[in-house]
């Protein structure tokens, strides 16, 4: 599949024409700045970060660790790795056009946009969540008959119906399902190392802990969770992960 092409050089041209300028990622007031990150974890000590400040590059959490399977949960119950894919360039805004862009966590302290290149991209909304064309029949009626096939035996970067097209159409400010196929966790299973999810149109797929990790790894950061350190250390294994852990009642199934 090539990336490039004429048409879709174009497309992308078009797409950006019609988006509010913007500097910067846009995003809501209750983002904070890396910057303010920093700040309110820079003095922050813990038994994860006994004998340095906690690094504000990356995640270095390991699967191995015992906090492990509790900052799972945490994430899920923060929503952090929650999002949704804006169209080519940016929804309302000028932004890059070198890939997708993903929007996580819209609405809260981790709020963030990140740029995937399109194969990346393309695998995720394909072949993860196994998007098929009987899904968005508005949109590839269009181009001939709806099968119900993989949206990838579908879309070209040349030839219509493109993925540029198809990510306006899914992604644009107006479209019905641009909050609507936003994924976000169901269960998580540890035992199998599995977190199931789910997203509009009776989407459900799995991710391993591995592939889990690697998607929060895109928004968090060991200054990103420092309040999960916080909180394990005051109240302990299991503070997330275990219903009924401080002796609140729990609904018997």
């Amino acid at each position: 599949m090539k990336r490039s092409g004429l048409l879709a050089s174009v497309l992308i041209a078009g797409l950006c024409a019609m988006n509010t300028e913007t500097e910067a990622f846009p995003v809501s007031g209750a983002a904070w700045s890396e910057a303010q990150w920093e700040q309110h974890c820079k003095n922050v000590k813990t038994t994860y970060n006994q004998a340095s400040p906690f690094a504000t590059k990356e995640l270095t959490l390991k699967p191995d660790d015992p906090r492990f399977l509790d900052f799972l949960y945490w994430v899920w119950a923060n929503k952090i790795i929650e999002h949704q894919v804006e169209q080519v360039g940016g929804t309302e805004w000028t932004g890059p056009t070198n890939g997708v862009i993903f929007h996580w966590a819209p609405g809260s302290r981790w709020e963030t946009h990140t740029v995937v290149p399109f194969e990346h991209a393309i695998h995720h909304i394909a072949d993860e969540h196994n998007w098929r064309d009987n899904m968005f029949k508005e949109f590839f009626e269009k181009f001939g008959p709806v099968t119900g096939v993989n949206i990838k035996q579908r879309l070209s970067f040349e030839k219509p119906p493109t993925w540029v097209q198809f990510l306006a159409h899914v992604g644009g400010a107006e479209s019905p399902y641009y909050r609507y196929v936003f994924h976000q966790e169901s269960v998580i299973d540890p035992e199998k190392r599995i977190v199931t999810l789910f997203g509009g149109q009776g989407v459900i797929f799995q991710y391993t802990f591995d592939r889990y990790l690697t998607e929060i790894k895109e928004v968090v950061t060991d200054c990103k969770a420092y309040q999960f350190f916080e909180l394990y250390d005051r109240y302990g294994k299991g503070f997330a992960s275990q219903s009924g852990w401080a002796g609140q009642a729990v609904p018997h199934q």
